[in-house]
């Protein structure tokens, strides 16, 4: 009796620890497989209303003139507009439950990308083409869809043939790859190397007035917040002075003195709001 018990023991002893490998193996396999999964998932898209019939998933596309809420297929003259890229199978739908389409506004998702502005490589920026909804290789100041993921020539390609600005016929090649979106302005490296301003300065200009911004204007910008910076200095520190010195010298004079530090703070406030109000008009308008 004594037998059969202690091999029934070691039996369940092994089993036990096959269950406990068992389950740390499928632990394991699952934390491998996870981030493959969030990567081709990692799309956030937003509801927008739609009139046009050729918009389609991995289409990039553009918000309307004058509208907030639709699109249409992006193209190079309206690549300022870009809204992202149209997914059927986002990560995360902000909707309001409507028949709009969804487009990938942030995150990594598919889109046609092709070779008209050269050779697309992972890290490439991407923005609006000449062909409607269709991607392609950022060379000059634009604005950007995001950045390509993957190379083109490593994908299935489609060729097709359009004709250029002189009406001659030239071939593309256009084909699906993953891109990184995230609407931003461009500055090409020609226009980094003129540009008389700071890189940091033309960024912060860019996404002030969500377009690229010419570098006189962010100049007229930054010279005008410096301005600023140094009237609103010298007003607080004239002020501060002149109460200090006057309550030491008369102690009664505190009322008046907190009346008039006051009427200095509402001066202030409202020199930066004029500021405010002019560096965004130099910027926008």
């Amino acid at each position: 009796m004594l037998m059969p018990s202690i091999i029934w023991s070691t039996l369940r002893l092994r089993l036990s620890w096959l269950g406990i490998c068992g389950g740390m193996l499928f632990l394991l396999l699952s934390l491998w497989a996870w981030p493959a999964s969030a990567q081709g998932n990692s799309a956030i898209a937003q509801e927008f209303q739609t009139s046009d019939t050729g918009v389609t998933a991995t289409s990039l596309v553009s918000r309307v003139q004058d509208t907030s809420n639709a699109v249409e297929l992006a193209r190079l003259d309206r690549a300022e507009r870009l809204a992202g890229v149209v997914s059927n199978q986002p990560l995360i739908q902000l909707s309001d439950g409507g028949n709009g389409v969804h487009v990938v506004t942030s995150g990594l998702t598919l889109a046609l990308v092709s070779d008209l502005n050269g050779d697309v490589e992972s890290g490439d920026k991407i923005t609006a083409s000449p062909i409607e909804g269709v991607g392609m290789r950022a060379s000059d100041t634009t604005t950007v869809v995001g950045a390509a993921q993957a190379d083109l020539k490593d994908v299935t390609l489609e060729r097709r043939t359009i004709k250029d600005v002189s009406g001659k016929d030239v071939e593309v090649r256009i084909g699906l790859i993953p891109v990184q979106v995230s609407i931003a302005s461009y500055t090409s490296e020609t226009d980094k190397k003129t540009t008389f301003v700071p890189a940091f300065l033309q960024e912060l200009a860019n996404n002030v007035s969500g377009r690229q911004v010419s570098p006189v204007r962010v100049l007229v910008a930054a010279l005008i917040l410096l301005l600023l910076f140094i009237s609103i200095t010298v007003l607080l520190y004239s002020s501060v002075r002149s109460s200090i010195i006057s309550i030491g010298r008369n102690p009664l004079s505190e009322t008046a003195v907190r009346k008039s530090l006051l009427q200095v703070g509402l001066t202030v406030f409202g020199m930066l709001l004029f500021a405010v109000a002019i560096i965004y008009v130099v910027l926008v308008l």
